[in-house]
């Protein structure tokens, strides 16, 4: 199926259909870009699957290719499957003889799985999609329902959501997929056994989270298209109930989700949408984390000013918050760490092309470290890569080393693939300083084994 073709070969069967050859491919992707940084031969390791395009060099690939970006992202992902459990293979066949049950069998059965997950959420969503569109859905068999929904229903459905909630918060989404799909579809089987009109909209309302978390979780496995499905789903459950303020953290969301995609300019247009819709809904601490992430676009788009001046209206307007009583949906991104840590990273892109900007991310970010709890492990790691980045880029390798190792540590415990795509962007970066510090050979000798062990696999392999 076209559909389950991977990156190499959709490249090259693309490029062929359109009679151009791996020159011509590059020349149109710096002329997109407007930067001479795509040669011949970075066009053949994308074909050979060396390399996997970042999210920009997509973006380019798409508009040179006459191509969706969706379509390349997902065969990118199954590009990155493949890599993953190749590495996953040469680790088991140093433990087991070659043709052993468990060198032959593991990427059948990871397929399977994966097939499973996949079938799941999408039944789920359908399911949702129905409800808020104002269908029914029955129970499926083996479903039990209670005879009548009650309001200690609908609070168990909101403290399960908690719970996956916190468990991303310190573990990663990796192993939830499953898990929150089958709480969302029983949501929906639950608003349509239900006969009361309260008890519906607090059943959409709690559809709205469980899309927003399901969102979420498939941002952290790399499931960009599922991500965008879902936040469609759960902004429409938002606006069915009628909840601006549910709605515009949601927008917001999906501005956090288009920053990671490394697209600023939809960045910025969802954050004037989120605005819109929240009105007066938003808490100074809300207000804040908006201008983070307006910071870290314009980070993006090489607006120095523009940083430095969301920077401190971040920090005026978290200076004013009040004390408010957050909604569980959004209590993570309100906290003194989470400022720290956006614009910690807004400054580390501004280093990416001055590195005077290095220091300033530095700084950031270890603050944003000495604020971060065990209850958000997954964002302290992440807070580690970028740190390891920022001190690559002010070339203090030692540091660097010293903080990829701290994140690739936590591996076994953090199960997500954007941990694990970013760890080896970090890995990339330190290659070239090879055999200058220990502590940078220390970690480049240990990636390729920690990001291949099979018990990783909800992060790593989804």
């Amino acid at each position: 199926m076209i559909d389950e073709e991977s990156l190499g070969s959709l490249i090259a069967r693309r490029r062929q259909e359109l009679g151009k050859s791996q020159d011509r491919l590059a020349d149109l992707m710096c002329a997109v870009s407007g930067r001479a940084t795509v040669t011949k031969n970075e066009v053949s390791r994308y074909e050979r699957e060396e390399r996997i395009p970042t999210s920009e060099s997509l973006r380019l690939l798409a508009q040179a290719l006459d191509m969706s970006v969706d379509t390349l992202e997902h065969a990118a992902a199954i590009a990155r499957t493949h890599r993953r459990r190749a590495q996953a293979a040469r680790v088991l066949e140093a433990a087991n003889p070659i043709g052993s049950p468990a060198t032959v069998n593991i990427a059948a059965a990871e397929r399977e799985e994966d097939e499973t997950e996949r079938r799941e959420v999408l039944r789920s969503i359908a399911a949702a999609s129905l409800v808020v569109a104002g269908w029914p859905v029955g129970a499926r068999p083996g479903v039990e329902l209670p005879r009548r929904i009650l309001p200690e229903h609908a609070t168990e459905l909101r403290e399960a959501t908690n719970l996956y909630r916190a468990w991303v918060s310190r573990h990663g989404g990796g192993r939830l997929r499953r898990g929150v799909a089958a709480l969302l579809e029983r949501a929906s089987m639950m608003h349509s056994a239900s006969t009361e009109e309260g008890m519906k909209c607090e059943l959409l309302q709690i559809i709205a989270d469980l899309a927003g978390l399901g969102a979420y979780i498939a941002r952290d496995v790399e499931a960009h298209g599922d991500a965008r499905e879902m936040y469609r789903l759960a902004l429409q459950a938002a606006k069915a109930t009628e909840d601006r303020h549910l709605g515009g953290h949601l927008i917001v969301r999906m501005a956090g989700h288009n920053i990671e995609l490394r697209r600023p300019g939809d960045t910025l247009g969802l954050l004037g949408a989120a605005r819109q819709a929240a009105r007066s809904a938003l808490s100074p601490a809300e207000r804040a984390n908006q201008l983070c992430i307006e910071a870290w676009a314009n980070a993006q788009r090489r607006d120095t000013d523009a940083v430095r001046r969301a920077v401190g209206q971040a920090e005026e307007e978290f200076a004013r918050q009040d004390g408010t009583e957050f909604e569980s949906w959004g209590r993570q991104h309100v906290t003194e760490a989470e400022l720290f840590s956006l614009t910690g990273a807004a400054y580390g892109d501004l280093a990416r092309a001055d590195r005077r900007h290095a220091s300033t991310a530095i700084a950031r970010l270890q603050r944003a470290l000495t604020l971060r709890g065990a209850a958000h492990a997954r964002n302290r790691t992440l807070d580690l890569v970028s740190l390891a980045e920022a001190f690559v880029i002010a070339n203090e390798l030692d540091e660097a080393g010293n903080a990829a190792f701290l994140a690739l540590e936590q591996v076994d415990d953090v199960a997500s693939g954007r941990l694990a795509n970013r760890l080896s962007e970090v890995g990339r970066a330190l290659s070239p300083h090879r055999n200058r510090s220990e502590l940078v050979d220390a970690f480049l000798y240990q990636l390729p084994v920690r990001l291949s062990r099979p018990h990783s696999r909800g992060g790593l392999f989804s």
